[in-house]
């Protein structure tokens, strides 16, 4: 085999990721919430870019209503185009001659929009669009600066104890718990990590336990419950017994041997697993500001006389047109620094705008086919979700595969039934007796429907809910019950018996 080095060549097509290509791709994909952050640090940065107005936008309408109703002859006898363009229009027309003039050169097909089509009402699908807007009300929420877990163990420390050694090493343990709020190390080891006799470091950790929440600093999870019924006048009830005594048969709900092995009954048993159920074997609460979780969707599904009409839900979002101001820099000297820079930030703002109304445009297709697709989910409920993938709408709105999963990535449509992530639309099926298909969470929800109703105290097993699913008309398996199971956070039937 020859292995000599050659030179040759060779054609071959690759995929460029232009910079006009990411940006399109980043505004695609990003949430209406994040989108409004994107857009406010773009008019911060692109002097090119400037808020439109909702008084400036009503006046343009206006005028382009009115241009409109004058008469064709009118515009069609005078050799200058009649002047009902917009503001942006003209500005746009301002600063491409120049451009034109002094470089001679054209720009690349990809640089060009089409302003009449898209100046044309842009916010037109805009959700709430009409409704007043007060930029004074419009604050940002700060996190609240608080104490850590830690920092408030050490406070009540502080006020339990005024010893400095014993306080010393308290605080050492305070700094050893893990999350759940448990010391792993011995007293041994502490001891010899901070050089003090064993009876100090217990004294330290009793006084630790004795603090606030209860069960803090067990050493196990048997330790945390028991300190906690003992703070609850517990201390030599049944169920420190049954901890104390019988935790393994516990953990697997082994009730009959606990009766057995403490030699107790059925009603006594039931009232100490009923107290040990309240406790918390994991006590570490962190007072740590967290966000709730709120949801803004992305875009609204209306019930209007029967029709589902789809809206984008934008009315937030900063309304962005290009500054006309800039046309005087445009037409100095081609090889001026104020005019190369005004150019570049000139064409990042073409790409934006253009972007922003791809993505409503794309966002309001694609939503608009899912609702076709699971009409029937409207009407009756998660029972009636259909399979659906992402190819199925790709081929329906004329669109890569790629485009609807970034479009449904992170976004959240409201809906007459709910709020709901896109994402949750899209389902494998499942088999019917009749033949037919239905959504696999369909299966979900009639697997929480048939464990909900089960006999606590003789739990339902996998194979008993898949048969119970059969009889309802789905086509499934054991294994496949045991999947959803674990998919939805259930325990197996042993874990889930009641005494």
């Amino acid at each position: 085999m020859d292995m000599k080095p050659r030179l040759g060549l060779r054609m071959s097509q690759q995929l460029v990721m232009t910079p006009r290509l990411q940006m399109a791709l980043k505004i695609l994909q990003v949430s209406t919430l994040e989108l409004e952050q994107f857009l406010k640090q773009e008019l911060l940065q692109n002097p090119l870019l400037e808020p439109l107005e909702e008084e400036e936008s009503e006046l343009e309408q206006t005028e382009s209503e009115e241009g409109g109703e004058e008469s064709s002859d009118e515009s069609a006898s005078d050799d200058a185009p009649a002047d009902d363009r917009t503001v942006e229009e003209k500005a746009e027309a301002a600063e491409d001659e120049p451009v034109k003039e002094d470089s001679g050169e054209k720009e690349e097909p990809e640089d060009i929009l089409d302003w009449d089509d898209y100046y044309d009402d842009v916010y037109s699908h805009a959700y709430g669009q009409n409704l007043a807007r007060d930029e004074d009300e419009q604050y940002e929420r700060v996190p609240v600066a608080v104490t850590t877990f830690e920092d408030e163990l050490k406070q009540q420390l502080h006020v339990e104890c005024d010893d400095d050694s014993l306080v010393g090493v308290a605080e050492y343990i305070i700094d050893e718990l893990d999350r759940d709020g448990h010391v792993h190390d011995s007293l041994e080891m502490i001891a010899r990590a901070l050089r003090v006799d064993v009876e100090i470091v217990e004294k330290a950790l009793m006084l630790v336990q004795s603090l606030e929440p209860p069960g803090i600093a067990a050493r196990s999870i048997e330790e945390c419950l028991i300190l906690q019924l003992t703070r609850k006048g517990f201390g030599d009830s049944l169920a420190v017994r049954v901890v104390e005594e019988c935790f393994e048969e516990l953990k697997v709900c082994k009730y009959d041997q606990i009766r057995r092995k403490l030699g107790t009954t059925t009603d006594e048993l039931r009232a100490a697993i009923n107290e040990i159920s309240k406790l918390d074997p994991r006590p570490r609460v962190d007072p740590t500001v967290k966000d709730p979780g709120y949801i803004t969707p992305d875009l609204i599904v209306e019930d209007i006389d029967g029709e589902y009409v789809v809206y984008l839900n934008d009315q937030d979002v900063p309304r962005v047109r290009i500054n006309p101001t800039y046309r005087q820099i445009l037409s100095t000297e081609p090889g001026s620094e104020e005019r190369e820079f005004i150019t570049k930030k000139l064409k990042a703002a073409r790409w934006i705008v253009q972007s922003i109304e791809n993505r409503r445009r794309t966002m309001v297709r694609v939503t608009e086919s899912i609702v076709r697709a699971q009409a029937p989910f409207f009407a009756k409920g998660v029972s009636a979700l259909k399979p659906l993938t992402l190819q199925q709408i790709a081929d329906d709105v004329s669109m890569h595969e790629s485009t609807v999963s970034r479009v449904t990535r992170g976004k959240y449509v409201q809906t007459p039934r709910g709020t709901y992530e896109l994402k949750y639309f899209f389902s494998s099926g499942i088999r019917t007796r009749t033949g037919e298909e239905v959504a696999s969470k369909a299966v979900r929800d009639a697997m929480k429907e048939i464990i909900s109703r089960e006999d606590k105290r003789k739990p339902l097993s996998d194979q008993k809910i898949a048969e119970e699913l059969r009889r309802r008309g789905f086509t499934i398996s054991r294994r496949a019950v045991a999947k959803y199971r674990d998919q939805m956070g259930i325990l197996r039937a042993g874990l889930r018996k009641e005494i």
